[in-house]
């Protein structure tokens, strides 16, 4: 896909390889004129994991492109304005994309790289998490959790999880790219159980 803007400042500019490009900021604020919300979101959290960009510099881009009233600068703006500054970068889009998927089943947003500890004893770290419901959210890839070793390392944590009293919930790519509904509802379960 070809985007092509008339209004580029010099300050909008980078060389890479030496080649001129638009520097991070200003991609993501072009990449969300012509592509989902969802993507760009997914886009700004890798920028964010790899140390691209930050929300500082994001939004000092939007208040200064906003004015003109430039495409995509909307949903850059709505995506930073709503993400906790607090919250823990994801540490892959596959956990972004949870994210996503349990906000659009009106989830609460779970606490993101969350510790679980047993009397001050670490468990694990979980990609997410619902502390106050002691749910453990596990993204598990085909590449990270294949294979005899994986299936040991995987069983001997799952067991630790369950044993400090907290309920793992394995999350998939089919169950991402399906909506999420065997997920939310899960969760949707265990909350009812709590209550």
């Amino acid at each position: 896909m070809v985007h092509e803007s008339k209004g580029l400042v010099q300050r909008d500019v980078t060389v890479v390889d030496a080649i001129p490009v638009t520097t991070i900021e200003r991609t993501l604020l072009d990449l969300g004129a012509v592509r989902h919300p969802l993507t760009v979101e997914r886009a700004v959290e890798t920028a964010l994991r790899r140390e691209l960009t930050t929300l500082l510099d994001l939004r000092s881009t939007v208040r200064r492109l906003g004015r003109s009233g430039r495409n995509g600068v909307g949903v850059l703006r709505r995506i930073i304005d709503e993400r906790d500054p607090d919250r823990r970068l994801t540490e892959s889009a596959m956990e972004m994309r949870l994210l996503q998927v349990l906000r659009a089943h009106g989830l609460p947003e779970p606490v993101t790289q969350h510790e679980i500890r047993d009397r001050g004893r670490f468990v694990a770290r979980v990609d997410a998490a619902y502390p106050e419901l002691r749910i453990a959210l596990e993204y598990e890839s085909v590449d990270w959790h294949t294979g005899k070793a994986a299936l040991l390392r995987d069983s001997a944590r799952r067991n630790a999880i369950v044993a400090a009293a907290w309920m793992p919930v394995a999350v998939t790519v089919d169950d991402l790219r399906s909506g999420g509904d065997r997920v939310c509802n899960d969760i949707l379960r265990v909350r009812r159980r709590a209550a």
